[in-house]
């Protein structure tokens, strides 16, 4: 065993294409090796090795072992309601089954991060424990060389990750939310909510109810709009009550007022003028179609339809904290993935360190950091959706965290 390691070690410090066999190193006649220039070095130091491969190759099964654990983890209730619904309800059981797999995607985000944990802890792990690391390191390589193929692995996570964060789960999630709610018998929400107050461009609007995408027992505000400026000066604002109000399916930012009351104010504040009209258009710079736009959630909508929602609601003065909540989202499509990368950063020094302490040192190891993951993520998410942090801030802060240990830790083990 030694004797391959040794060679093993040997092999990962020579250039490509050079060999040296035991009797050319006992042979009196063979000179020793010339020292190789800088750049050669470099070079040999650097280079993709079969060890490289065979450590990214290994990366593959904990990977996918973490990401089928999490899966399974958070599809239990799912089942669980499923199997339900198929006894109690008579739902058809191909369909629930169509319905778990399209789910997949979405809980498989949560689990990339946590198979490159499971990997590099265990593979290190096992790698420390027979001799590989040091083998390597008495060849020559460096801590941080030994650990490339791990973080090169990890790098490659976080891209896959990303990709089906913002191009598969966001698809997969809403079909899956449409067939419940057809098997539900219940429509999207909207972010419109009776009883609240919101603007819409120069317009402030009250709505007391809102059904089928359709306003009911509608006041707006409307202040300086050139609508009533020849009728009435517009130092008091314009009260427009209306039965309903739905959206111009032929003119998107134009919304249609059904049994219309209009009342005009003086300057002094008094009584000017009142109108009744049948119907009323009022031209708006906001669709209306957007405030439900099939209620999406933030895992499903891609980070560009994230933006554009968080745009509408700001401009329509939504709940500050709902704005705040989908920004947070925002960031975190962007530091899930990257926790990837971070989670390996770290788990590869602490491998390094405690993996002497038995063959579970791996394990104990990475579902340790999952569990410190997860807590710290959903603390910093929690002070960004109370407003005690920037909502970047929040997203990035225990990537950023983590990654200064990692850091630490990885100087006092090079």
């Amino acid at each position: 065993m030694w004797l391959q390691l040794a060679i093993l070690s040997l092999y990962f410090s020579l250039p490509a294409g050079a060999s040296v066999t035991l009797a050319a190193m006992d042979s009196p006649l063979v000179s020793p090796p010339q020292p190789l220039p800088a750049t050669s070095r470099a070079y040999v130091a650097w280079r993709l090795t079969a060890i490289d491969r065979a450590y990214a190759r290994e990366m593959l099964t904990p990977i996918l072992l973490g990401v089928l654990v999490i899966v399974l983890v958070l599809s239990v209730n799912f089942v669980y309601a499923g199997i339900n619904s198929v006894i109690n309800q008579g739902v058809d059981p191909g369909i629930m089954l169509r319905v778990f797999l399209l789910a997949i995607p979405g809980f498989s985000v949560q689990g990339v991060a946590i198979g490159v944990i499971l990997g590099v802890c265990l593979i290190l792990s096992r790698a420390v424990r027979d001799n590989e690391v040091m083998a390597l390191r008495a060849g020559g390589a460096s801590v941080i060389r030994i650990l490339m193929p791990f973080w090169f692995m990890a790098v490659l996570a976080s891209a896959a990750d990303y990709a089906l964060l913002e191009y598969v789960a966001p698809r997969t999630n809403v079909m899956v939310k449409k067939t419940l709610q057809k098997l539900m018998h219940t429509s999207a929400t909207q972010l419109i909510e009776g009883d609240k107050y919101f603007h819409v461009d120069k317009y402030y609007f009250y709505v007391q109810d809102v059904q089928d995408k359709v306003l009911h027992n509608v006041m707006i505000y409307a202040r300086n709009t050139g609508d009533f400026t020849s009728i009435a000066t517009a130092t008091y604002p314009s009260v427009i009550i209306a039965r309903e109000a739905h959206e111009d399916p032929q003119k998107p930012n134009r919304w249609i007022l059904s049994d219309v009351v209009t009342t005009l104010y003086n300057d002094d504040g008094s009584f000017s003028k009142q109108m009744r009209m049948k119907e009323f258009a009022l031209n708006v710079g906001q669709q209306l179609s957007q405030f439900w736009a099939e209620d999406k959630g933030p895992f499903e909508m891609t980070k560009d339809e994230l933006g554009k929602q968080i745009n509408a609601m700001q401009n329509a003065a939504f709940d500050a904290g709902k704005v705040r909540e989908m920004r947070v989202q925002y960031y975190r499509h962007f530091s899930m993935p990257a926790a990837c990368f971070v989670m390996a950063l770290l788990a590869a020094p602490l491998s390094l360190k405690f993996a002497r302490h038995g063959s579970f040192a791996g394990l104990v190891c990475a579902f340790g950091l999952a569990f410190v993951y997860q807590v710290m993520d959903s603390f910093f998410s929690a002070l960004g959706n109370a407003g005690r942090l920037e909502p970047m801030v929040s997203a990035w802060s225990t990537n950023a965290i983590l990654i200064v240990f990692g850091l630490l830790l990885l100087w006092r083990e090079r």
